[in-house]
């Protein structure tokens, strides 16, 4: 019995925990059906969320579209300058009557500002005659926003509304950027005043604008670049600037606005600003102004942020010279026009740029660039480049962060007034105004220290071509043949630039306890996506790591330049291949691994940080060292200042010099000359 009932409560018991069991699955299905329908919601959110950001960038998209077939409220200060309105009483008197993209209940307000209301029923009629897409009904409830083709019209209208229809012109104009500092713009036929805040230009595009004096007022349309009488759009240089603009119309710039940098290096921004005139000199920002004596120093930092100002204008009396000093009084650099301090947002530190008139700039490039030994013909030479250069690179807008127009570094061109000589000054002078034009428009002008023997183009930089940057033989005898090792490695070889201690040089590289700076330097050229460097992994597939790849096991060139530039250097590792294309990357990237660099006599060569150039032949020696063989100082690209010693002391004047390095370009001498 008692097993019986034992038994009996055993089945009991398990009988009563059999709907729990139950239970539980019910459970578990619904649970797996709730993470199913979640999963399910969240995708049909995710895909919600996909086509929203699509329409959003579309609508972004075109609303840019139509950034110049609309007329805005802040555009309006230009056009009324015309009925004599300065930009000050639009805002203040128009701008808030009216939307801020233009009605045709925005013609009324602006013709009642003006005090010409009848033109506002012309303007209505004229609008339901002539565009047909213009409804009528809703003209008259005044609802229909304004195209730019619409606007015009009126505009025209007003113009002769007011009488002044004659004293406004329509002008192509090509826009090239802001003026730094200034309400102005740089177009290609010279600058104009414009109210920078109504500008609303595509840089390098072309424009049918209105003009009074030089006065741009507004935009009348946009001309297509491929329509034939819309002009030549600018080439474009290595650094992503204009190459030039029409020479017909173009007015050599009177001032350039150098950044100054801390001993020409790549820090313009100084703790403190310490200013020294030899005359009487003073400071002056936004009403309040500090005069100083003659030869005494002053701390202009402190002075700026005691008054709350963030920029300041430093000018000497009499045409003295300008001195920046350290806190002790030492003298850093003496500079000749005027110094702007700009005081960053920290509130602690500051940079200075120095504008000053462009012949008195190139008499500090041209021997910061270039000896004072060398010929005459020479140095005239270089002034000639370092101007053409000057002028392109002010129509640029590459240091417009800073308000300058170019920097006194090798980025742009040195600028060492302290090094100033009676020798480059004269050249200076005796070709003022001169610059180069290449089928009018300022060429694009480059120059470099010494050539192997040749110059070479702009595939190097992989860039489009330009057909009088080239390749140019300096050499006096035999030339290059058919192999660029053997021509690189012969010690005989005559051309205008062999006086050069680097016409010829020898670099000896080593892998080992070099191997983490290659990969340091090839990873980082790597990181700017330029197409510069091509990683492919063992498996063939490009990347951007080189982790895996492990130790470098040979280098090799796998393209040259007509000219012998190596433009394809193949760098082998244990699980990888790396290509590079460029010849500064090349050269950079090189020297990481550089032990020894000697010129053509055998000397050590120092103060370098990349290889003299992408001009060698490669040797390959035991444990992993490479010797290479190399020729010349610089890019290639342009003039050789050498190579244009040396045909100076031939008996060659600049003229022809620069015909030898620049072919088919014309020298510029200004208008009328």
């Amino acid at each position: 019995m008692m097993l019986r009932g034992g038994d009996r409560c055993m089945r009991t018991e398990t009988d009563c925990r059999q709907p729990g069991r139950r239970y539980l699955e019910k459970q578990k299905k619904r649970r797996k059906r709730r993470k199913v329908l979640l999963l399910c919601f969240l995708s049909m959110a995710v895909i919600a969320g996909i086509f929203l950001i699509a329409a959003e960038e579309k609508e972004k998209q075109e609303q840019t579209a139509e950034l110049h077939q609309e007329v805005y409220a802040s555009e309006l200060a230009g056009y009324l300058q015309a009925a004599y309105l300065t930009p000050e009483e639009t805002r203040k008197l128009v701008i808030p009557k009216v939307r801020d993209v233009l009605t045709v209940a925005d013609l009324q307000q602006i013709c009642s500002v003006l005090g010409v209301e009848g033109c506002y029923e012309e303007a209505v009629m004229q609008l339901q005659n002539h565009f047909s897409t213009t409804d009528s009904t809703s003209v008259k409830k005044n609802e229909t926003i304004l195209s730019r083709a619409q606007w015009c019209m009126y505009y025209e209208l007003l113009l002769d509304t007011l009488q002044v229809k004659d004293t406004v012109t329509e002008v192509e104009v090509q826009y090239l950027g802001k003026v730094p500092g200034e309400q102005r713009i740089i177009a290609d036929n010279g600058n104009y005043d414009c109210d920078l805040q109504s500008c609303r230009m595509e840089y390098g595009k072309h424009y049918v604008a209105y003009v009074q004096g030089k006065v741009l007022l507004g935009i009348k349309q946009e001309v297509g670049q491929t329509d034939a009488e819309a002009g030549k759009t600018p080439e474009k240089t290595a650094s992503g600037n204009s190459a030039g603009t029409k020479v017909g119309l173009i007015t050599i710039p009177e001032t350039v606005r150098v950044l100054l940098t801390q001993d020409h290096g790549q820090k313009p921004e100084r703790a403190g600003v310490y200013v020294l005139g030899s005359t009487t000199w003073k400071a002056s920002a936004s009403g309040v102004e500090a005069v100083v004596a003659a030869q005494t120093a002053a701390d202009c930092g402190t002075w700026m942020a005691q008054n709350g100002v963030d920029e300041a204008v430093v000018e000497a009396t009499d045409g003295g010279t300008l001195s920046l000093t350290d806190a002790g009084g030492a003298v850093q650099g003496t500079y000749a026009g005027k110094l702007h301090i700009y005081r960053k947002a920290d509130g602690n530190t500051y940079w200075i740029v120095n504008e000053l008139g462009m012949e008195d700039y190139l008499c500090g490039v041209v021997p910061g660039e270039m000896p004072a030994s060398f010929a005459p013909e020479a140095l005239k030479a270089q002034a000639v480049c370092a101007r053409t250069y000057a002028a392109l690179q002010v129509l640029g807008t590459a240091y417009e962060m800073y308000h300058a127009d170019v920097d006194d570094t090798t980025d742009c061109q040195v600028y060492l007034p302290e090094n100033a000589n009676a020798a480059a000054t004269e050249a200076v002078y005796a070709t003022a105004g001169q610059i180069l034009t290449w089928q009018g428009m300022i060429a694009s002008i480059y120059y470099f220290s010494t050539s192997c023997g040749y110059t070479t183009g702009l595939e190097v930089w992989q860039q489009e071509a330009l057909p009088y940057l080239g390749v140019h033989s300096l050499v006096q005898n035999e030339g290059m043949g058919s192999s660029a090792d053997i021509f690189l490695r012969d010690g005989q070889v005559t051309a205008y630039d062999s006086e050069s201690r680097f016409f010829r040089w020898r670099a000896v590289l080593q892998i080992a306890g070099n191997e983490q700076k290659l990969r340091h330097a090839l990873q980082s050229a790597v990181s700017h996506k330029d197409g510069k460097i091509v990683l492919t992994d063992g498996a063939g597939v490009q990347t951007e790591n080189l982790t895996s790849f492990g130790t470098l096991t040979d280098l090799d060139i796998d393209a040259r330049s007509e000219s012998g530039c190596v433009t394809d250097l193949r760098l082998t590792f244990e699980n990888g291949i790396a290509h590079v294309y460029n010849e500064n990357a090349i050269r950079n990237i090189l020297w990481s691994i550089c032990t020894t660099l000697t010129d053509k006599n055998g000397n050590s060569a120092h103060n370098f940080h990349m290889l003299p150039s992408a001009f060698f032949s490669v040797d390959t020696e035991e444990h992993g060292i490479y010797v290479l063989y190399g020729g010349g100082l610089g890019h290639g690209i342009g003039m050789s200042q050498y190579g244009a010693d040396g045909m100076a002391k031939s008996g060659k004047g600049y003229v022809e010099i620069l015909g030898t390095f620049f072919p088919g370009t014309e020298l510029y001498t200004g208008a009328g000359k």
